[in-house]
């Protein structure tokens, strides 16, 4: 990992609260906070139901925007605008591996039709520090 590789993962290593937009039906940005994990590789994962806004708006277009850091003003700190692609997975053997047991005021369980994990595969993230009047650009 480069230096800012590793910035990013220092932010990303541990779970996070994040701002996703979505684009709706009407062609409208649709924003909503998710609790974000994510993988060495920056890839993001989070669980929702399949009965939400954003689970039909992302399998309509999997096209994301997270923003995640600085959540309360006027905390000078790092924060990270992230573009990607969603995925939606349902499989069993997934919806095991991500099971979080704080989940179960959600859901009834990882066989809970309902429940499902998203992945967002990064495309780029916008490292943003104080300081610093320009973003640090990573891409995949």
């Amino acid at each position: 990992m480069d230096e800012l590789e590793e910035k990013i993962w220092r932010f990303l290593e541990k779970p996070q609260t994040a701002a996703l937009a979505t684009i709706s039906e009407n062609g409208a940005p649709w924003v909503r906070y998710v609790t974000i994990r994510a993988d060495r590789d920056f890839t993001l994962n989070f669980c929702t139901a399949l009965s939400t806004r954003k689970a039909c708006e992302i399998a309509a277009n999997p096209n994301v925007h997270l923003t995640c850091g600085v959540l309360n003003p006027p905390d000078d700190s790092v924060f990270l605008q992230i573009a990607g692609r969603a995925e939606i997975r349902s499989d069993a053997a997934t919806r095991v591996t991500y099971w979080q047991k704080e989940w179960q005021r959600y859901f009834k369980g990882p066989d809970d039709p309902d429940y499902i994990i998203v992945f967002v595969r990064p495309e780029r993230i916008e490292y943003n520090a104080p300081g610093s009047a320009a973003a640090r650009i990573w891409t995949k």
